[in-house]
């Protein structure tokens, strides 16, 4: 049977609405001669977009909406497909799929991606292309409309910061939520954690650390379930691979004319909508398509060199926008380079080019910045007011804004900050504005020590994270330049926001790099205070002690008593850990007597919690509640978050070994609560564990499985490893127990729930708890 064509589908369709077509062309936003033309079947092979428009038209219904796309003949070696159907509901974070744009012109890409991922005995596809064609977004994309095929989960890992192709596997483990063990360099290692699970690993940004290929292999060939999507400017060049190079969006034909037929090219598509979404408005006359049209063509229909000329439409017409173009040179970049890549460079040339003077001396600066960065760090490194000049470059689309819940932060796209990166060598900038980038992360990171120890603790902990990449690459450059001194001082004074917020391991890789012969007694302290502290977070308590107590024989010498105070509680906490009584006792005095001395109440109520542990481990739970009773009043009145959740879950364990379930319960629930809210993953550790105690005792082992399984959760995927041993030992008895009661089928499911569990479900679960205890 003869299927029917478009133009008969289109007829019937717009006359079963009672619709003329005027009325039609109207709605869809297209001319009625085009109307006329297709269903007169002169127009045989209508683009996406205008299909789209029609049916949006229509309001077809979805088998409507099929028939009429179905209907359009094929077009090369592609076909007309639906554009318009929604995207699957995605089981990522908000901010990994919360797109500002739709994405236009790429329907059939998405269904063959899609298509090849679905495919069995199928491990990687990689996208390929130029940047700024939009590999990322497209990526995204699929991934977001994939979460049903995939049972097991789709995880994104962003590796645009990566540099070494060595850790490109522990960022891969971290991502996927496995042991940081799982992670040491080997995929033999890793594997254990995939098979048997049937996982989409988005690995995005590749190009830099291609050196990975023969890991990424190994490790598909390990885990036959597991489907790798990559984006690359290059193939990985590997035999389980899948090359799709991602070409840029369809431009108009040199010499059409038809307003509808430009209109219906992607490139143009994007172009208007992107100008629109900029403020301009474009009469779609006969010269402003042709403009438009142009403009297009020579940007080869690169979706960031589109977006960057429609963010001008808004000062300028489109044939002035074409006029600027026609006065760059067509091969702007290096005769080596891909020649949608010196076109690429050709449209930042000339968006750089409508910038003052003083906007592209900024611009040159900015490109220092990893990872975002705030206003105030602008003004710090340039040592100017920027305002004038960063808005212009916002308003050019040259610097994104970010959403920010204290200030408004900014970032470049990673291909403009390269383009960035190089006008600032060759204006002979770059050295001088890494120094003092280096110089003001130093003391972003110095100035947060105090502020960590005291009750603006969540917020400056916040803004450390923002400012992450940024601490990174400060540190780097502080090593690169011999500043010893500045680097250990900068990663001692961060050992408790790195811990707290799961970078331990980082931290610690951080200070490997120092050149300990080139340090002075005071930066070596704070090295050492720094990595004892990251130690106890990571569980490794004998090389902590050793830490701590060299510090401490600086301290003792360098001063002041602060620094002096932190090392003996941190050597006292490592000698109660292994038991060494006597020498814990007399640490912790020396500490607490330090801190009193220096008037630091964070150190004071951190050594009664050390006392408190030294009577626990004892056996004297008189000693242990007197002292942790004070911890805890020390720390509400200092406001501390971290100090009053630590305090609150070791008073717990007096009150869990007590029999006393419902104090106990309040004492862990407010802890965990604490700890949730600031996203300290250090003190989740301890009371998670400890509260799932309380639930089998009160006769909840399947809510009891659900926390062991957050807190194993935790454990792997921030390095933090609780080692006190009296939890411990409660810890493995009421885990003995649980298993036991549920049966290790029942157990492991409701263990698998907790592990995948989102913060707010693990509150609500120890909030529910906290009702079971109270009757």
């Amino acid at each position: 049977m003869e299927r029917a064509s478009f133009a008969d589908v289109l007829r019937h369709l717009r006359e079963s609405r009672s619709l003329t077509q005027e009325e039609l062309a109207e709605r869809a936003g297209v001319t009625v001669k085009a109307v006329g033309a297709l269903e007169r079947g002169e127009r045989l092979r209508p683009y996406p977009h205008t299909v789209r428009s029609l049916a949006d038209a229509l309001e077809l219904r979805e088998a409507e909406r099929a028939r009429l796309v179905a209907s359009v003949p094929s077009r090369g070696s592609g076909t007309v497909t639906d554009a318009g159907s929604a995207a699957s509901t995605s089981s990522f974070p908000a901010s990994t799929f919360s797109f500002p744009a739709p994405i236009l012109g790429r329907t059939w890409e998405i269904d063959l991606v899609s298509g090849l991922l679905r495919e069995p005995g199928r491990h990687v596809v990689t996208l390929t292309g130029p940047g700024g064609v939009g590999k990322t977004r497209l990526a995204l994309e699929v991934a977001s409309r994939m979460t049903a095929d995939f049972p097991a989960g789709v995880t994104v890992v962003g590796l645009a910061a990566v540099r070494d192709p060595g850790t490109v596997l522990a960022h891969i483990a971290a991502a996927l939520g496995v042991p940081e063990s799982a992670s040491d360099g080997t995929v033999a290692r890793l594997a254990p954690y995939l098979l048997g699970r049937r996982v989409l690993l988005v690995l995005d940004n590749l190009e830099q650390v291609l050196r990975c290929a023969p890991v990424v292999a190994e490790l598909v060939s390990f885990c036959p379930d597991l489907v790798v999507l990559a984006t690359s400017r290059a193939a990985l060049r590997i035999r389980a691979e899948r090359e799709v190079v991602l070409a840029p969006l369809n431009v108009p034909d040199q010499g059409v004319t038809d307003l509808d037929e430009v209109a219906a090219s992607s490139a143009v598509a994007l172009f208007r909508d992107r100008a629109e979404a900029a403020g301009a408005t474009i009469e779609w006359t006969d010269r402003n398509a042709a403009a438009v049209a142009a403009i297009c063509r020579r940007l080869d229909g690169l979706p960031l060199a589109l977006e960057l000329g429609a963010a001008q439409a808004r000062l300028l017409t489109p044939p002035a926008l074409l006029a600027r173009l026609d006065e760059r040179r067509r091969e702007s970049g290096p005769r080596d380079l891909p020649d949608r890549q010196r076109t690429i460079t050709a449209a930042l040339d000339w968006s750089h080019d409508l910038l003052e003077l003083d906007e592209q001396r900024l611009f040159a600066r900015l490109a220092v910045f990893t990872g975002g960065f705030s206003l105030a760090s602008v003004e710090a490194v340039t040592d100017e007011d920027v305002l004038p000049s960063l808005g212009a470059l916002v308003e050019q689309s040259l610097v994104l804004r970010t959403e920010a819940e204290d200030e408004p932060r900014f970032r470049l796209l990673e291909p403009v900050r390269q383009y960035a990166a190089e006008r600032s060598q060759s204006s002979g900038v770059a050295t001088a504005t890494a120094d003092r980038h280096a110089s003001h992360f130093h003391d972003v990171a110095t100035s947060a020590r105090g502020a960590q120890r005291g009750p603006d603790i969540v917020e400056t902990i916040d803004r450390l994270e923002t400012d992450h990449a940024n601490l990174r690459s400060a540190y780097l450059r502080l090593i690169e330049t011999d500043r010893f001194d500045e680097a250990a001082e900068l990663a001692g004074s961060l050992w408790l926001y790195l811990g707290l917020r799961g970078h331990a391991r980082e931290g610690l890789t951080w200070l490997d790099r120092l050149d300990e012969n080139a340090l002075g007694d005071a930066a070596r302290c704070q090295a050492r205070i720094g990595r004892a502290g990251l130690l106890f977070v990571t569980g490794e308590i004998a090389p902590m002690r050793g830490y701590a107590e060299e510090a401490l024989a600086l301290a003792r010498n360098v001063g002041p008593e602060s620094l002096r105070s932190e090392a003996a509680i941190l050597a006292g906490h490592a000698a109660v850990f292994t038991a060494d009584v006597e020498e814990a006792g007399r640490l912790l005095d020396e500490g607490l007597a330090a801190a009193d001395s220096a008037g630091d109440p964070w150190a004071h109520a951190h050594a009664l919690v050390g006392r408190g542990q030294l009577a626990l481990t004892i056996g004297d739970l008189a000693a242990a509640d007197a002292a942790l009773t004070s911890a805890v009043s020390a720390a509400r009145a200092l406001g501390n978050a971290f100090t009053l959740a630590t305090s609150l879950t070791r008073l717990a364990t007096v009150t869990g070994l007590r029999g006393d379930d419902r104090a106990t319960a309040d004492l862990l629930g407010e802890s965990t609560d604490l700890s949730v809210a600031a996203r300290m993953s250090w003190t989740l550790s301890y009371s998670l564990p400890a509260l799932a105690g309380v639930a089998v005792r009160l006769g909840h082992a399947d809510n009891a499985a659900r926390l062991f399984g957050a807190a194993a959760s935790l454990s792997a995927t921030h390095a933090v490893d609780p080692r006190f041993p009296v939890s411990a030992a409660l810890t493995a008895s009421d885990l003995t127990m649980v298993r036991e009661q549920l049966g290790e089928e029942h157990f492991r499911r409701a263990w698998d729930a907790g592990r995948t569990a989102a913060r707010d479900e693990i509150a609500e679960l120890a909030r529910a708890i906290r009702r079971l205890a109270r009757g």
